[in-house]
């Protein structure tokens, strides 16, 4: 009986998210910090997430989460301007000098402990519908996705065509995730950011296997593969970003949640990448494993799925009569080699209009993010990149 024939086909585990109800709700500042305050309502201004950075809203009433502190907003141009007692809260986030404006946007769903904790138990957490709704606009326009389907790709890089991609690259609370769970700041891109979309299947084509990212690259034919389970060090965390709304009918990724703690790659007899892609194998074998032993996470577009790269995946099997659209992030520590060179995209970054659209916090966090430097001998950090030439010349093993 081939995989086809299975009676527990497309009868995955759901897990369901929908667009929450409630948000807690952030405040920028100017330059992209957060404005937070401590237990005792005392105002700061940070780059690093935290729950001292929730506000939950009442009117125009701003309540801090861990105090008895209280703002009242009044709209500015481009913002508002915050008053706490009888004084204005400046850009530094004091009350002592000029009204600073503020941005208030909407956060996410639980606290950031909440989710961290949700995150280190079980390997992997859903951030519902954490992406602002202009955001996910310029995501589908740049994938041609949802209302944007039929629309011409633009041949530059997608980095460039709309702000929507570099904000969503360093999103701060999905970020501040990976830097917990990886135990380390020093966070690097694998690979430069890019919107995809998985088209309605045909019932021929070869479809992506079980396998577990890069680095550990379990499942696939891929040199550089980590040989060995590695423990408490986790090598990468994944952020897949549903561009377009994620079910199971439009092949949303199938997982096997908990995955990673075997610490090791999927059953052979589930369908793996590297035999998947192989011509005919469809046809002979049928599809990957679908039964009730894996798990499909549906969720709104605009939330963000944040997974050890250890866990079993696949992509999913669209069976809609439209493209599903996503992002997929890889995020490993500063110390693994990248999977492809993202020092061009972030070059035609900071050449490009967008750039001047971000804001200070976020540029430092994509300089950081993106860019791969050593240490030399002399003692300057260069710039690491890849060598067209060798790239062209060498053949492939």
């Amino acid at each position: 009986m081939s995989v086809n024939d299975r009676p527990d086909q497309f009868t995955e585990t759901k897990h369901c998210f929908e667009k929450p109800a409630a948000t807690f709700m952030m405040l920028f500042a100017e330059d992209g910090s957060f404005l937070s305050a401590d237990d005792f309502g005392i105002l700061g201004i940070g780059e690093a997430i935290s729950d001292h950075a929730m506000w939950q809203r009442n009117g125009a009433i701003l309540k801090h989460v861990f105090s008895d502190l209280e703002l009242e907003m009044t709209e500015a141009d481009g913002g508002v301007h915050l008053i706490c007692g009888p004084e204005t809260v400046t850009a530094q986030g004091s009350t002592d000098g000029v009204a600073g404006t503020f941005v208030l946007r909407q956060g996410p769903a639980q606290l950031p402990s909440d989710h961290l904790r949700h995150l280190q138990q079980h390997g992997w957490v859903c951030l519902p519908s954490i992406l602002a709704p202009e955001i996910v606009t310029g995501l589908q326009r740049i994938a041609c996705s949802d209302e944007f389907e039929g629309r011409e790709p633009e041949l530059r890089r997608q980095i460039v065509q709309d702000v929507a991609l570099a904000k969503t690259a360093v999103e701060p609370l999905s970020l501040w995730l990976s830097r917990q769970y990886m135990k380390t700041h020093e966070i690097k891109l694998a690979h430069a950011p890019g919107v995809n979309v998985l088209t309605t299947d045909d019932g021929k084509r070869a479809v992506q296997g079980w396998h577990s990212d890069y680095p550990y690259h379990w499942g696939i034919n891929a040199a550089g593969k980590v040989p060995t389970p590695s423990g408490e060090t986790v090598m990468g965390v994944q952020r897949i970003v549903c561009v377009s709304e994620y079910t199971a009918e439009g092949g949303a990724t199938a997982f096997k949640l908990g995955s990673h703690v075997h610490d090791r790659g999927p059953p052979e007899n589930w369908g793996l990448a590297r035999d998947t892609y192989r011509p005919g194998h469809r046809a002979e074998n049928g599809l990957p494993y679908g039964g009730p032993d894996a798990d499909i996470i549906e969720a709104p577009a605009g939330s963000v799925i944040i997974f050890d790269t250890r866990t079993w995946h696949r992509a999913g099997i669209n069976r809609q009569k439209k493209g599903r659209a996503a992002l997929l992030m890889d995020t490993t520590p500063a110390y693994i080699i990248p999977y492809s060179d993202t020092g061009p995209d972030y070059q035609a970054l900071l050449e490009s209009e967008v750039h001047e659209q971000l804001s200070g916090v976020e540029q430092r966090e994509l300089r950081r993010f993106m860019v791969h430097r050593f240490l030399g001998p002399a003692g300057p950090q260069s710039v690491i990149g890849t060598n067209e030439i060798l790239s062209e010349t060498v053949p492939r093993e």
